[in-house]
């Protein structure tokens, strides 16, 4: 095995506090962890041609191939790792649209290598792999070729060259080609955990090159972005071109708040002798050319190791505490989605002994909503209102008695044609309005019931068995228990019809408050009379006023028995309904459906299941099986990564 990179070259990233801190994005990029959130990263972008390659090479030393046409095909991760012994290993990471199928030849692609120089043969290998160099196959991948650099003196870095974004098709690129493209570089610019070096070579006006807007559009601050001018050498001197890239180049036109940075590309044609002294030969340039201008800090690949080491730096610290929290938050997530799975169900019990556990839950969760207990999280979490079942049905309760006080009366009688004549009134007739109101009420809160219900069922469980356990088991109980609510109402308003009878003393004073009102305004209106003749009122006059305040009964006895008949059907009606209001909500609704929901799937209902049902509803799926496996592998990875920053946090790490 041979070391790749020179040690001289990357002894700018090698700080004591700077390895401390990366080694901890090392471990969790070794442990996965990358696959489920972004870990801080520097990402070659560029157009076609513009040197990134060549870039890439002189920051990693790993010698990338170096063409005109068609440069990269594929995104390349080369990781850099500190370890006792020294490795090359190259393998390929299949593209997110590969076939299962794919996805396993991909995986089997994994080289050692023993020199660097072979590492121009094993592009071409990695091309054949993904199907590049086929007959009509896509001009480039989505596929990542990832290159692993391991040895004492290697710093802890990644850097990653991507694909030229391409400006339009061509006899080799594609349509599709170009949009696939775009596609990736924009995935991994998106990362806000990326450093961009947006690279612009200085054989094209820097205007025309895609790069500087795709950077633009995804850090308009550019707070993680370094522009780099590549090729300078290729500038007329004295030219208008050299002088716009040279005030490029100072921040003045395109700005960074990170700036520029120029290096000096080898020429192609160049060999193994020419590449081991190309930073003698860029300082040479930069020495004698106009770029001389520039701040030593801003020129030539060593400072620019040395930049990017304090860059890449900063970046990880500044977003160690944010990773830790999407670590956080992704343990979380993964468990509670291997907590909806539930444990492995082969077997009939396993199968019955899950739907025991899920039962048991649900029964807490159902009596607590009933009693308005509302401390359970589920209570808090999404949709709480809708959730706490105890307020959602008074809230209706109420609802339901306001619709009856205002519209339970089926007809109103106004004050003429009560003096004229109330002949036929019947208290049945008159609360008929009752049983449909009731009904709606009934419909109501049984439908609340029912969503409750399903959130509690999708908060305990994934989505195949909350399916099956409400299809299959709730809904067919639900059904039944509004058609029992239904028929308890029948009942309740079935004394209310034909002849209708109470006990209820209030009957009696509403019926001596009903007359009252009915008297009051024409003694009220005599005694007027009486005070607006006299002053002062003597006790000669008492005569007088117990006169006034005795009502004169009429002498039409139809009219009177209509107006006690009229009297006792609105006394009734007032006394029923106040019975009505209780019952209703009570009897036909608390009891029928309410209050039955913890025993419609509790323990003892799942001990009593049919073993046919059981399986239909908690047997899983193959891909549940896989999911379950995939999940547990990503709560492995990311409790890993956990711990990796707890420990760091633990030795006193920032």
């Amino acid at each position: 095995m041979v070391v790749v990179t020179d040690p001289a070259k990357l002894e700018h990233l090698q700080t004591r506090e700077q390895i401390k801190l990366l080694d901890v994005i090392d471990a969790l990029r070794a442990e996965g962890l990358s696959e489920y959130t972004a870990l801080p990263q520097l990402i070659v972008c560029g157009d076609q041609s513009s040197g990134k390659s060549s870039v890439l090479e002189a920051i990693s030393g790993v010698p990338f191939p170096r063409k005109d046409s068609l440069c990269t095909r594929f995104a390349t991760e080369v990781i850099l790792r500190r370890a006792t012994d020294e490795l090359i290993s190259v393998s390929l990471v299949p593209g997110k649209t590969r076939s299962f199928q794919e996805r396993d030849v991909l995986s089997g692609f994994h080289h050692d290598l023993s020199s660097r120089e072979n590492f121009p043969a094993l592009f071409e290998k990695a091309k054949q792999a993904m199907g590049l160099d086929a007959l009509g196959s896509l001009a480039f991948s989505e596929d990542i070729l990832r290159v692993e650099v391991s040895g004492p003196t290697q710093p802890q870095l990644t850097v990653v060259d991507l694909p030229g974004l391409i400006h339009s098709e061509n006899r080799k690129q594609s349509a599709r080609d170009v949009s696939l493209v775009h596609k990736l570089v924009e995935s991994y610019m998106n990362s806000e955990r990326s450093i961009i070096l947006a690279v612009v070579s200085a054989m094209n006006e820097f205007a025309n090159q895609i790069v500087l807007k795709k950077a633009r559009d995804v850090d308009p601050e550019g707070e993680r972005t370094i522009g780099l001018i590549t090729k300078p050498d290729t500038l007329r001197v004295g030219t208008n071109s050299e002088k716009e890239f040279l005030a490029l180049a100072r921040n003045e036109d395109v700005k960074f708040k990170r700036g520029w940075h120029v290096v000096k590309n080898l020429d192609l044609g160049a060999g193994e002798g020419e590449t081991k002294d190309r930073d003698s030969e860029e300082s040479l340039f930069f020495e004698k050319s106009n770029f001389k201008a520039l701040p030593p800090s801003s020129v030539g690949i060593s400072s620019l190791r040395h930049r990017l080491s304090h860059v890449l730096f900063d970046q990880v610290r500044s977003e160690l505490p944010k990773l830790i929290e999407d670590i956080q938050s992704g343990i979380a997530a993964t468990r509670g989605g291997l907590d909806k799975l539930g444990p492995s169900r082969v077997t009939p019990e396993e199968q019955r002994a899950f739907l025991i556990k899920i039962s048991q839950e649900f029964q807490i969760l159902s009596k607590d909503a009933i009693i308005g207990q509302y401390s359970n999280p589920f209570f808090k979490d999404h949709l709480p209102a809708k959730r706490r079942l105890c307020a959602v049905i008074a809230n209706s309760h109420d609802d339901f008695g306001t619709s009856l006080r205002e519209n339970g009366a089926r007809w109103i009688v106004s004050e003429s044609k009560r003096r004229k004549s109330v002949r036929g009134s019947s208290s049945s007739k008159y609360s008929e309005p009752w049983e449909g109101i009731a009904r709606s009420h009934i419909r109501s809160v049984w439908e609340s019931t029912n969503f409750f219900i399903e959130q509690v069922l999708q908060h305990l469980t994934d989505a195949e068995v909350c399916g099956a356990l409400f299809y299959e088991l709730l809904e067919p109980i639900m059904d039944g228990k509004l058609d029992l609510a239904y028929s308890k109402l029948g009942e309740v308003t079935a004394v209310y019809k034909d002849h209708p009878a109470t006990l209820n003393h209030y009957f009696q004073e509403n019926v001596v408050a009903l007359q009252k009102a009915r008297r009051n305004p024409s003694i009220e209106e005599k005694l007027r009379g009486i005070f607006s003749e006299r002053s002062k009122i003597y006790e000669q006059d008492i005569p007088l006023l117990m006169s006034a305040v005795q009502f004169e009964e009429t002498s039409d006895m139809t009219r009177k028995a209509a107006e006690e008949i009229f009297d006792n059907m609105n006394a009734f009606y007032k006394t029923a309904m106040k019975v009505f209001l209780d019952n209703v909500p009570s009897l036909v609704i608390q009891e029928t459906i309410v209050n039955e929901v913890p025993r419609m799937f509790c323990p003892e209902s799942v001990f009593a299941m049919e073993s046919d049902l059981v399986k239909k509803i908690a047997s899983e799926s193959e891909a549940k099986r896989l999911q379950r496996e995939e999940l547990t592998r990503k709560l492995g990875t990311l409790d890993a990564g956990y711990g990796i920053c707890k420990q760091y946090v633990a030795r006193g790490g920032s």
